[in-house]
Protein backbone atom coordinates (compact mmCIF):
# COMPACT_ATOMS: atom_id res chain seq x y z
CA UNK A 1 0.00 0.00 0.00
CA UNK A 2 3.54 2.48 0.04
CA UNK A 3 2.63 5.87 -1.47
CA UNK A 4 -1.61 5.56 -1.42
CA UNK A 5 -2.84 7.82 0.94
CA UNK A 6 -6.66 9.61 1.50
CA UNK A 7 -4.95 12.29 -0.14
CA UNK A 8 -2.25 11.21 -2.50
CA UNK A 9 -2.43 12.46 -6.45
CA UNK A 10 -1.76 8.78 -7.27
CA UNK A 11 -5.26 7.68 -5.53
CA UNK A 12 -7.36 5.98 -8.66
CA UNK A 13 -10.77 7.31 -9.82
CA UNK A 14 -13.56 5.62 -8.97
CA UNK A 15 -17.04 5.32 -10.40
CA UNK A 16 -19.91 4.98 -8.23
CA UNK A 17 -23.05 3.60 -9.65
CA UNK A 18 -26.30 3.71 -7.82
CA UNK A 19 -29.85 2.49 -9.30
CA UNK A 20 -32.63 3.39 -8.11
CA UNK A 21 -36.44 3.38 -8.02
CA UNK A 22 -39.51 5.23 -6.45
CA UNK A 23 -37.18 5.53 -3.05
CA UNK A 24 -36.07 9.03 -3.64
CA UNK A 25 -36.26 10.18 0.02
CA UNK A 26 -33.82 6.84 1.14
CA UNK A 27 -31.76 7.81 -2.09
CA UNK A 28 -31.52 11.41 -0.77
CA UNK A 29 -29.71 9.83 2.56
CA UNK A 30 -27.69 7.98 0.66
CA UNK A 31 -26.28 9.92 -1.84
CA UNK A 32 -25.61 12.57 1.13
CA UNK A 33 -23.71 10.33 2.78
CA UNK A 34 -21.13 9.45 -0.64
CA UNK A 35 -20.60 13.11 -1.08
CA UNK A 36 -19.84 13.55 2.66
CA UNK A 37 -16.98 10.45 2.24
CA UNK A 38 -13.36 11.39 2.46
CA UNK A 39 -12.49 10.31 -1.01
CA UNK A 40 -10.87 12.94 -2.94
CA UNK A 41 -14.19 14.73 -5.36
CA UNK A 42 -11.91 15.19 -8.35
CA UNK A 43 -11.47 11.55 -8.29
CA UNK A 44 -15.00 10.55 -7.77
CA UNK A 45 -17.67 9.77 -10.24
CA UNK A 46 -21.14 9.36 -9.46
CA UNK A 47 -23.84 7.68 -11.56
CA UNK A 48 -27.70 7.27 -10.52
CA UNK A 49 -29.77 4.99 -12.56
CA UNK A 50 -33.61 6.08 -12.41
CA UNK A 51 -35.02 2.84 -13.05
CA UNK A 52 -37.88 4.31 -14.03
CA UNK A 53 -39.53 6.07 -10.44
CA UNK A 54 -43.14 7.82 -10.94
CA UNK A 55 -41.92 9.41 -7.54
CA UNK A 56 -40.33 12.10 -8.96
CA UNK A 57 -36.26 11.00 -8.05
CA UNK A 58 -35.09 11.99 -11.27
CA UNK A 59 -36.08 15.56 -10.30
CA UNK A 60 -34.75 14.95 -6.63
CA UNK A 61 -31.10 14.16 -8.53
CA UNK A 62 -31.40 17.19 -11.11
CA UNK A 63 -32.01 19.62 -7.92
CA UNK A 64 -30.29 18.57 -5.14
CA UNK A 65 -27.23 16.64 -6.36
CA UNK A 66 -26.38 18.57 -9.76
CA UNK A 67 -23.03 17.11 -9.27
CA UNK A 68 -24.25 13.49 -10.10
CA UNK A 69 -24.84 12.21 -13.32
CA UNK A 70 -28.64 10.67 -13.71
CA UNK A 71 -29.65 8.31 -15.91
CA UNK A 72 -33.28 8.54 -16.46
CA UNK A 73 -34.66 5.03 -17.76
CA UNK A 74 -38.37 5.24 -18.65
CA UNK A 75 -38.85 1.68 -17.17
CA UNK A 76 -37.70 -1.07 -14.86
CA UNK A 77 -35.09 -2.74 -16.41
CA UNK A 78 -34.43 -4.63 -13.77
CA UNK A 79 -31.12 -4.47 -11.37
CA UNK A 80 -28.53 -6.25 -13.31
CA UNK A 81 -28.80 -4.29 -16.46
CA UNK A 82 -29.56 -0.85 -14.93
CA UNK A 83 -26.36 -2.38 -13.16
CA UNK A 84 -24.46 -2.36 -16.58
CA UNK A 85 -25.87 0.97 -17.98
CA UNK A 86 -24.11 2.93 -15.46
CA UNK A 87 -21.18 0.81 -15.58
CA UNK A 88 -20.41 1.06 -19.29
CA UNK A 89 -20.54 4.98 -18.69
CA UNK A 90 -18.09 4.76 -16.03
CA UNK A 91 -14.68 6.68 -16.55
CA UNK A 92 -13.24 5.24 -13.53
CA UNK A 93 -10.53 2.82 -12.71
CA UNK A 94 -12.76 1.24 -10.45
CA UNK A 95 -16.47 0.88 -10.37
CA UNK A 96 -18.12 1.10 -6.55
CA UNK A 97 -21.85 -0.40 -7.15
CA UNK A 98 -24.01 -0.06 -4.27
CA UNK A 99 -27.98 0.44 -3.20
CA UNK A 100 -30.46 3.32 -3.02
CA UNK A 101 -30.77 2.40 1.30
CA UNK A 102 -27.19 2.34 2.18
CA UNK A 103 -25.51 4.65 4.01
CA UNK A 104 -21.65 5.05 4.23
CA UNK A 105 -19.08 5.59 6.99
CA UNK A 106 -16.85 8.44 5.66
CA UNK A 107 -13.68 6.27 5.31
CA UNK A 108 -15.57 3.75 3.44
CA UNK A 109 -14.50 4.37 -0.30
CA UNK A 110 -10.80 5.01 0.93
CA UNK A 111 -10.54 1.75 2.80
CA UNK A 112 -11.83 -0.58 -0.01
CA UNK A 113 -9.72 0.94 -2.93
CA UNK A 114 -6.40 1.19 -0.44
CA UNK A 115 -7.30 -2.81 0.22
CA UNK A 116 -7.84 -2.97 -3.47
CA UNK A 117 -4.50 -1.47 -4.86
CA UNK A 118 -2.42 -3.31 -2.49
CA UNK A 119 -2.45 -6.76 -4.69
CA UNK A 120 -3.11 -6.35 -8.50
CA UNK A 121 -5.10 -9.86 -8.41
CA UNK A 122 -8.01 -8.19 -6.30
CA UNK A 123 -10.70 -7.96 -8.41
CA UNK A 124 -13.63 -7.28 -5.86
CA UNK A 125 -13.66 -5.89 -2.51
CA UNK A 126 -16.67 -5.82 -0.11
CA UNK A 127 -17.63 -4.08 3.10
CA UNK A 128 -18.95 -4.67 6.77
CA UNK A 129 -22.49 -4.09 6.60
CA UNK A 130 -24.38 -3.36 9.75
CA UNK A 131 -28.51 -2.85 10.27
CA UNK A 132 -29.72 0.73 9.30
CA UNK A 133 -32.15 0.59 12.49
CA UNK A 134 -30.07 -2.25 14.75
CA UNK A 135 -26.65 0.41 13.58
CA UNK A 136 -24.42 -1.13 16.12
CA UNK A 137 -25.71 -5.05 14.87
CA UNK A 138 -23.67 -6.66 12.03
CA UNK A 139 -25.91 -7.73 9.01
CA UNK A 140 -23.56 -9.49 7.19
CA UNK A 141 -19.99 -8.84 5.94
CA UNK A 142 -20.59 -11.20 2.55
CA UNK A 143 -21.50 -14.51 1.58
CA UNK A 144 -19.66 -18.42 1.18
CA UNK A 145 -20.64 -20.24 -1.96
CA UNK A 146 -22.62 -24.02 -1.24
CA UNK A 147 -22.91 -25.08 -4.68
CA UNK A 148 -24.97 -28.09 -3.92
CA UNK A 149 -27.58 -25.69 -2.38
CA UNK A 150 -27.21 -22.37 -5.10
CA UNK A 151 -26.59 -20.30 -2.27
CA UNK A 152 -26.56 -18.50 0.46
CA UNK A 153 -25.25 -19.16 3.93
CA UNK A 154 -23.80 -16.02 5.11
CA UNK A 155 -20.42 -15.55 6.01
CA UNK A 156 -19.13 -14.34 9.45
CA UNK A 157 -15.83 -15.65 9.56
CA UNK A 158 -13.06 -13.56 10.70
CA UNK A 159 -15.56 -10.85 10.55
CA UNK A 160 -13.04 -8.31 12.02
CA UNK A 161 -9.94 -9.77 9.97
CA UNK A 162 -8.50 -8.66 6.17
CA UNK A 163 -9.18 -11.93 4.18
CA UNK A 164 -10.91 -13.70 1.21
CA UNK A 165 -14.76 -14.60 0.43
CA UNK A 166 -16.75 -16.13 -1.78
CA UNK A 167 -19.49 -13.39 -2.83
CA UNK A 168 -19.23 -9.33 -2.16
CA UNK A 169 -22.79 -8.24 -1.30
CA UNK A 170 -24.03 -5.85 -3.91
CA UNK A 171 -24.63 -3.34 -1.31
CA UNK A 172 -21.01 -2.43 -1.17
CA UNK A 173 -18.88 -3.81 -3.62
CA UNK A 174 -15.85 -2.26 -5.58
CA UNK A 175 -14.59 -3.85 -8.15
CA UNK A 176 -11.39 -3.32 -10.65
CA UNK A 177 -12.75 -1.99 -14.04
CA UNK A 178 -9.85 -3.99 -16.41
CA UNK A 179 -11.51 -7.03 -14.16
CA UNK A 180 -14.80 -6.75 -15.63
CA UNK A 181 -13.24 -6.33 -18.81
CA UNK A 182 -11.91 -9.44 -18.71
CA UNK A 183 -15.10 -11.40 -17.49
CA UNK A 184 -18.04 -9.50 -18.86
CA UNK A 185 -20.18 -7.13 -16.58
CA UNK A 186 -23.36 -8.19 -14.82
CA UNK A 187 -25.88 -11.37 -16.15
CA UNK A 188 -28.69 -9.85 -17.16
CA UNK A 189 -30.47 -12.51 -16.96
CA UNK A 190 -30.83 -11.74 -13.34
CA UNK A 191 -33.57 -9.35 -12.85
CA UNK A 192 -32.91 -8.60 -9.05
CA UNK A 193 -31.31 -11.39 -7.14
CA UNK A 194 -28.18 -13.70 -7.72
CA UNK A 195 -26.22 -11.36 -9.96
CA UNK A 196 -23.56 -10.49 -7.58
CA UNK A 197 -23.14 -14.40 -6.88
CA UNK A 198 -22.63 -14.82 -10.34
CA UNK A 199 -20.19 -12.19 -11.39
CA UNK A 200 -18.21 -12.91 -7.95
CA UNK A 201 -18.23 -16.54 -9.22
CA UNK A 202 -16.88 -15.71 -12.30
CA UNK A 203 -14.32 -13.74 -11.21
CA UNK A 204 -12.42 -16.57 -9.04
CA UNK A 205 -12.82 -18.76 -12.18
CA UNK A 206 -10.76 -16.02 -13.65
CA UNK A 207 -8.60 -16.39 -10.95
CA UNK A 208 -8.97 -13.03 -9.17
CA UNK A 209 -9.56 -12.54 -5.39
CA UNK A 210 -12.60 -11.25 -3.73
CA UNK A 211 -11.84 -9.90 -0.16
CA UNK A 212 -13.38 -8.46 3.04
CA UNK A 213 -12.41 -5.20 4.00
CA UNK A 214 -13.90 -4.93 7.62
CA UNK A 215 -12.78 -1.20 7.76
CA UNK A 216 -15.43 -0.35 5.18
CA UNK A 217 -18.47 0.09 7.08
CA UNK A 218 -21.78 0.49 5.50
CA UNK A 219 -25.63 0.67 7.33
CA UNK A 220 -28.14 -1.28 4.84
CA UNK A 221 -31.65 -0.54 5.33
CA UNK A 222 -33.01 -3.62 3.40
CA UNK A 223 -35.62 -1.80 1.82
CA UNK A 224 -35.76 -4.29 -1.32
CA UNK A 225 -35.51 -7.19 0.79
CA UNK A 226 -39.22 -8.16 -0.23
CA UNK A 227 -40.68 -9.75 2.87
CA UNK A 228 -42.58 -12.78 2.52
CA UNK A 229 -44.37 -12.21 -1.16
CA UNK A 230 -44.79 -14.13 -3.44
CA UNK A 231 -42.70 -11.70 -5.52
CA UNK A 232 -39.58 -11.78 -3.30
CA UNK A 233 -39.52 -15.60 -3.19
CA UNK A 234 -40.42 -15.89 -7.34
CA UNK A 235 -37.20 -13.29 -7.44
CA UNK A 236 -34.85 -15.48 -5.10
CA UNK A 237 -35.69 -18.79 -6.61
CA UNK A 238 -35.76 -17.18 -10.13
CA UNK A 239 -31.71 -16.41 -9.78
CA UNK A 240 -30.79 -18.77 -7.38
CA UNK A 241 -31.86 -21.52 -10.37
CA UNK A 242 -30.10 -19.18 -12.71
CA UNK A 243 -27.27 -19.49 -10.81
CA UNK A 244 -26.86 -22.87 -10.43
CA UNK A 245 -27.48 -23.64 -14.38
CA UNK A 246 -24.73 -21.48 -15.52
CA UNK A 247 -22.69 -22.89 -12.65
CA UNK A 248 -23.54 -26.36 -11.12
CA UNK A 249 -22.61 -29.54 -12.44
CA UNK A 250 -24.95 -32.29 -13.70
CA UNK A 251 -25.16 -34.53 -10.61
CA UNK A 252 -25.34 -30.96 -8.02
CA UNK A 253 -28.13 -29.62 -11.05
CA UNK A 254 -29.92 -32.99 -10.12
CA UNK A 255 -29.74 -33.41 -6.11
CA UNK A 256 -30.38 -29.66 -6.44
CA UNK A 257 -34.29 -29.00 -7.76
CA UNK A 258 -35.60 -31.78 -5.83
CA UNK A 259 -33.71 -30.48 -2.15
CA UNK A 260 -35.39 -27.36 -3.09
CA UNK A 261 -38.45 -28.25 -3.21
CA UNK A 262 -38.42 -30.14 0.41
CA UNK A 263 -36.19 -27.24 1.78
CA UNK A 264 -39.20 -24.69 0.17
CA UNK A 265 -42.42 -27.18 0.62
CA UNK A 266 -43.97 -23.67 1.93
CA UNK A 267 -43.81 -22.02 -1.15
CA UNK A 268 -44.68 -24.26 -3.93
CA UNK A 269 -46.32 -21.57 -5.95
CA UNK A 270 -42.83 -19.44 -6.28
CA UNK A 271 -40.78 -22.07 -7.00
CA UNK A 272 -42.65 -23.76 -9.71
CA UNK A 273 -42.89 -20.15 -11.33
CA UNK A 274 -39.08 -19.49 -11.02
CA UNK A 275 -38.43 -22.84 -12.58
CA UNK A 276 -40.87 -22.21 -15.17
CA UNK A 277 -39.64 -19.26 -16.29
CA UNK A 278 -35.45 -20.07 -16.01
CA UNK A 279 -36.90 -23.53 -18.47
CA UNK A 280 -38.44 -20.50 -20.94
CA UNK A 281 -35.35 -18.50 -20.63
CA UNK A 282 -32.78 -21.72 -20.88
CA UNK A 283 -31.03 -21.00 -23.67
CA UNK A 284 -29.56 -17.62 -21.94
CA UNK A 285 -28.84 -19.43 -19.35
CA UNK A 286 -26.49 -21.81 -21.40
CA UNK A 287 -25.06 -18.98 -23.03
CA UNK A 288 -23.69 -17.62 -20.08
CA UNK A 289 -22.67 -21.29 -18.86
CA UNK A 290 -20.47 -21.55 -21.84
CA UNK A 291 -19.17 -18.06 -21.31
CA UNK A 292 -18.45 -19.45 -17.23
CA UNK A 293 -16.27 -22.49 -19.31
CA UNK A 294 -14.45 -20.48 -21.31
CA UNK A 295 -13.34 -18.21 -18.32
CA UNK A 296 -12.11 -21.64 -16.67
CA UNK A 297 -9.76 -21.58 -19.69
CA UNK A 298 -8.07 -18.29 -19.66
CA UNK A 299 -10.41 -17.17 -22.48
CA UNK A 300 -12.85 -14.21 -22.72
Amino acid sequence: MKGITKNNIMLPSVTVVLPTMNRKNSLKESLKSLYKMDYPKEKLELIVIDNGSTDGTSNLVKEQFPQTKLIALPSNIGFARALNVGIRQASGKYIFVTNDDVIFDKNCLSELVKLAQSDTTIGIVGGKMFFYNQPNQMALPGFRVNIWLGYHPYDFKGKDQVREMDVATGGCMLMRKSMLKFIGLFDEGFFFCGEDYDLCFRARIAGFKIMYCPTAIVWHKFLGSGGQSFSAFFAHYQGKFRFMLIHANFFQLFLFFPLQLIIGFRHVNPIFAALFWNIKNISLALKSRRKAHRLKNGKK
